[in-house]
């Protein structure tokens, strides 16, 4: 069971923002989550409009927790205010559907997407790339079946999984997060961004534990050797 009551990371402010190395970061994440509730909300939002302002490369993990926020509703209500910042966006397809569905309440947490909800999420995901002129990307997690990297030109970009046994899923989606954003930075194409997003999760779940299963640059190249490469 997920437990959060009353975490530190809520009552992070504005002045916080303004003393983290922002104006020195190639690449900022953000969490989904710090916009549900506290005086966090308002520091994620101008963390936002501050790290465009300083050039840094913006992304945000949806990271959605339905549990943490007031209605259903509320969590889109703060993504699509804050799209305007962001470069690249990661998600389940389930949050994506969560975020920019109008009707967000048909999907029930952990019950996954229908054929029909996933084709109305294609049709949002192109619609919304339109329209925000900064969002270069949506990357959608799809668990075994990889991730699709959706583009502004309409193209999307396939990338497989990597099949392993699994052991904790916790810290899957930040290993996903951290990979992408490795790759990235390393110039690499939107292919094998994703391919070393899928790689880094996948070796994750096969441990236990969250922040201290987080693999090495040394285990991920070994792990992908062993298994056909990016």
């Amino acid at each position: 069971m997920f437990y959060r009551e009353d975490p530190a990371d809520i009552h992070i402010t504005i002045e916080d923002v303004l003393g983290a190395p922002i104006d020195n970061s190639r690449a900022i994440l953000l969490s989904g989550t710090a916009l549900s509730r506290g005086s966090c909300r308002g520091a994620t939002l101008f963390a936002g409009e501050y790290a465009r302002a300083h050039g840094a490369t913006l992304f945000m993990d949806l990271d959605l927790r339905p549990d943490q926020w007031e209605h259903p509703r509320a969590f889109g209500v703060y993504i699509r205010a804050i799209l305007p910042s962001l470069d690249i966006v990661i998600g389940t397809e389930e949050e994506f559907f969560a975020a920019f569905s109008p009707s967000p309440e048909q999907n029930s947490p952990g019950g996954g997407l229908t054929e029909a909800m996933r084709l109305e999420l294609r049709l949002l995901l192109s619609e919304f790339l339109v329209r925000t002129s900064a969002i270069k990307a949506f990357v959608v997690k799809q668990g075994v079946r990889g991730a699709t990297v959706y583009l502004k030109s309409g193209d999307l970009v396939e990338a497989a999984g990597f099949p392993v046994e699994i052991l904790n899923t916790v810290g899957a989606g930040d290993a996903f997060a951290g990979g992408f954003i490795y790759g990235t930075l390393q110039g690499w194409d939107w292919f094998r961004c994703a391919r070393m997003a899928n790689a880094c999760g996948a070796l994750v779940v096969t441990r236990h534990g969250c922040a201290k299963a987080m693999p090495t640059l040394d285990e991920i190249t070994a792990f992908v050797a062993s298994r056909g490469g990016l």
